[in-house]
């Protein structure tokens, strides 16, 4: 039995030992074809793995170029570290006096082009912007001028230092890009401080930028006088100006939507200035309405300067929440002026004032803001789209010293005392690159007749219409 079981166990293994050899012959052939297949799969990952490095590797040696309604046409590296922005904007008005016919004090009714403005600005080296701004325009000299000039260092957004020709932290209207300004024209105010200067800023934001400031140390100019003018690019004395700007959103990150867009701020600048340039005010409509004299009352009053502290302070506030904008600020301007009077050298303090109020409401229910209106629809009139409609309407005043004249270092026959104005508009921007403007503005003066003989009489009342084809880019 013993021998039968092993007869049956042998030839069950000899069964078996045929059939085995072909499988594992199988299952060998098998393990070498995943094998290969294995090593075929690392050859292709690898080759996509170098062609992407060898893709990025030429990303990186070619620069991207765009163009875009926000950022105008742009050339930067592919790591951002530098950028070359190219814009600009052209402002084409009409601007038209209604009552100038009889009175030769009244304005040109004349088609100009207001500003003709190419923008060059960037990036260098990551942390290094630069703004260059020509106006191609030609001024009374003939000659095209520098608006803007300036390098900045801007690695850190709280402590930003600029060095340059810029505006000066000074009026909340002038900061405005004239763009976006509600009017054609800056309001009254404007007569009392400069517009541009050259020097040195540190600016910067804090808290989600409700909290912005500017302090920087300028070459000074005159009132409503700047370094675009023919002797405004150099200084002519060693005296410098300070200028200072605070402005808060105290409410800006809460919860409180209607007051989220309430700004308060208050500027202040200082200086000491004595050169023979004396500053001059003029209209809405850019007609100079007041000039100091350079012999004031005959044979008494003569070789009229600047000799002394020149201090401007400013406070000023904005508004705006959902369609409604409001931009308000009062300037005072004191200066020391002195002229020789009788061989002596007579000093006077004089303290100019102004103040304007200006709203905005979109009509078309978009958010007015400091950066203008951005259109919800583009005008396109077969699709039922006409932009956005903005409503525009403001009010001011500016008050001449009274003692400038009753010492005789102007005179009411030839310069107001005083500009009262008030204008309306509408705004209409067919798409966030053109702009049209319509303004009616209507100034009252108080003295400053040059066509009556004896007593002082008012200037004429200049009724203003102006137009404008914005296009920006």
């Amino acid at each position: 039995m013993k021998f039968f079981n092993k007869i049956v166990a042998v030839l069950t293994i000899l069964s078996i030992v045929p059939l085995s050899v072909p499988a594992f012959a199988d299952t060998a052939a098998l393990e070498q074809r995943l094998n290969d297949l294995e090593q075929q799969v690392a050859i292709l990952k690898r080759q996509i793995e170098n062609k992407k490095e060898d893709e990025t590797k030429k990303a990186l040696e070619y620069p991207v170029i765009s163009a875009s309604a926000k950022d105008g046409f742009t050339i930067k590296s592919p790591d951002d570290n530098y950028k070359l922005k190219i814009g600009g904007y052209v402002q084409a008005d009409g601007r038209f006096f209604t009552n100038n016919k009889k009175d030769s004090s009244g304005g040109t009714s004349t088609f100009l082009a207001r500003r003709v403005r190419p923008v060059f600005s960037g990036t260098v080296a990551h942390d290094f912007n630069f703004y260059v701004m020509p106006e191609l325009t030609t001024t009374t000299s003939g000659a095209p001028v520098l608006v803007d000039a300036y390098a900045e260092y801007a690695k850190f957004p709280a402590f930003k230092f600029r060095a340059g020709k810029f505006k000066a932290p000074f009026s909340i209207e002038n900061l405005q890009n004239s763009q976006y300004n509600n009017f054609a024209e800056l309001g009254l105010p404007s007569n009392l401080y400069p517009s541009r200067d050259i020097g040195v800023q540190l600016s910067g934001g804090f808290l989600n930028d409700s909290i912005n400031y500017g302090v920087g140390y300028f070459n000074g100019q005159n009132d409503r006088e700047s370094s675009n003018s023919a002797t405004g690019n150099t200084d002519t004395n060693n005296d410098k100006a300070f200028v200072g700007r605070l402005f808060i959103q105290p409410l800006k990150n809460t919860s409180i939507g209607v007051l989220n867009g309430l700004g308060l701020g208050y500027a202040a600048s200082y200086e000491h200035a004595e050169t023979s340039t004396l500053p001059s005010f003029i209209s809405p409509g850019q007609l100079s309405v007041f000039t100091f004299a350079s012999t004031g009352t005959p044979g008494t009053t003569t070789n009229i300067h600047n000799d002394g502290p020149r201090i401007r302070t400013s406070p000023q506030v904005s508004y705006y929440y959902k369609s409604l904008g409001v931009l308000g600020e009062y300037v005072d301007s004191t200066q020391s002026i002195a002229a020789l009077k009788s061989g002596v050298l007579n000093k006077e303090k004089f303290k100019n004032k102004a103040w304007q109020v200006s709203g905005t409401y979109v009509l078309t229910g978009e958010d007015a803001s400091y950066a203008g209106v951005k259109p919800r629809h583009a005008f396109d009139p077969a699709s039922g789209n006409w932009g956005a409609l903005e409503l525009a309407a403001r009010y001011g005043e500016l008050l001449i010293d009274n003692k400038i004249f009753d010492d005789g270092f102007s005179s009411l026959t030839t310069s107001v005392s005083k500009e009262t104005a008030w204008a309306s508009g509408l705004n209409w921007y067919l798409n966030n690159n053109v702009k049209l403007l319509f303004d009616f503005e209507q100034t009252k003066f108080r003295r400053g007749n040059t066509n009556n003989i004896g007593a002082p009489q008012n200037r004429k009342t200049e009724n203003l219409v102006t137009s404008r084809l914005q296009v920006s880019f």
